[in-house]
């Protein structure tokens, strides 16, 4: 952000040009850059004005909508300016087919095309979808993971696991229909811990949807913050945030009681973390390999992404110019780090009790 915007409307206007910029690199948009408005408006959301050359945010939706949700208005908006500028049909209904073609360009969401006053919230998906059905099979066996026998309560997050990547295996084999989606992880941070890496890397590898590690710009305090992005069929992203939510209330947990018993201090405790994760990696390799032995050789999770072409071709919408960046693993306290790991090997995942933190069901992991 440029050092002059001191006030909020100017780092917003200046944030905005930022966003456009980027729009234009990411898909190659042969477009004249737009003097930006922020504007007062109440019944819109965005405008763009062709005989101006205009693009107008209101402040409304910065105010009271996460960034993920002002980028799409900006994209909607972009979108007519591309229908202008490039494709030269201005003679047609303003969301008519050339609207949807520059929308399908420009990666907009399908919630974000159409003229409604009404803003779609991204990442409150509500209502019944094509996986709804396995969710609640899932669901309930998570509620059986609560089980005070060790046994059984681990044989039910085997069974829960094993459910999801039979479905998985079946819609991608049979092609059924899929709504794929994106969901925003963002912990109001301006970076990521490395324990917070190991559980997207978890989620990736383990339940069948790709991660995003990203910035998204804060409106109130005019910084940006590091984000997870996950990117899946709607089923997936909602078990995938469940276990992102459920692994980040219990690791404190699972520290304190370590602390409290053993004494150690508290610089061991991203040690401890990375160990609970990696002994949690390594119970869940287990459980595919049992899996994929039953099922004749088939079904990891990462083969599983691979050969969904409906997933692949959703990335590359959104995320035309991905690239991967490698890093390098942190040093550890070798003794807090092994603890970790035995306690991962026996961790459980399960249903928590209802409160703020949306999962399957709107559930908060219990600790």
């Amino acid at each position: 952000m440029h050092a002059r915007e001191t006030t909020p409307r100017g780092a917003w206007r200046k944030q905005l040009v930022d966003e456009y910029r980027h729009l234009c690199w990411l898909y190659r948009l042969p477009l004249r850059p737009p003097v930006f408005e922020i504007m007062d408006n109440q019944s819109r959301a965005g405008a763009w004005s062709p005989g101006f050359d205009t693009l107008k945010i209101a402040v409304w939706l910065i105010t009271d909508c996460t960034w993920d949700v002002v980028l799409e208005i900006l994209k909607h908006e972009v979108s007519h300016q591309y229908v202008q500028q490039v494709m030269g049909r201005m003679d047609e209904v303003p969301h008519g087919p050339a609207f949807q073609e520059a929308c399908d360009r420009l990666g907009v969401h399908p919630a974000f095309r159409t003229a409604t006053g009404r803003i779609p919230r991204l990442l409150q998906r509500q209502g019944p979808h094509t996986g709804s059905g396995v969710l609640a099979r899932i669901e309930k066996l998570f509620s059986l993971a609560q089980s005070a026998n060790e046994h059984e309560a681990a044989l039910a997050m085997q069974k829960a696991n094993a459910l999801l990547r039979k479905h998985n295996l079946e819609r991608i084999g049979q092609q059924a229909a899929t709504e794929y989606d994106y969901l925003i992880i963002n912990l109001g941070k301006k970076r990521l811990a490395a324990y917070q890496r190991v559980i997207a890397s978890l989620l990736k590898d383990f339940f069948y949807v790709n991660v995003v590690l990203s910035q998204q710009f804060d409106p109130k305090t005019l910084t940006s913050h590091r984000v997870i992005e996950l990117i899946g069929a709607r089923e997936n992203l909602d078990v995938a945030e469940y276990v992102y939510r459920f692994l980040e209330n219990r690791l404190p947990h699972l520290w304190q009681g370590f602390s409290q018993d053993t004494g150690v201090p508290a610089k061991e405790r991203n040690s401890y973390f990375l160990g609970v994760l990696h002994g949690f990696r390594q119970k869940l390799q287990e459980q595919d390999r049992q899996d994929m032995a039953s099922r004749g050789g088939a079904g990891a999770g990462e083969l599983i992404l691979a050969n969904d072409p409906g997933l692949i071709r959703y990335c590359r919408w959104r995320h035309p110019r991905l690239r991967t960046i490698q890093h390098a693993g942190p040093r550890v306290y070798v003794n807090a780090y092994e603890a970790g790991q035995q306690e991962g090997r026996q961790l459980v995942i399960h249903k928590g009790v209802a409160g703020q933190a949306q999962g399957i069901g709107g559930l908060l992991p219990l600790p």
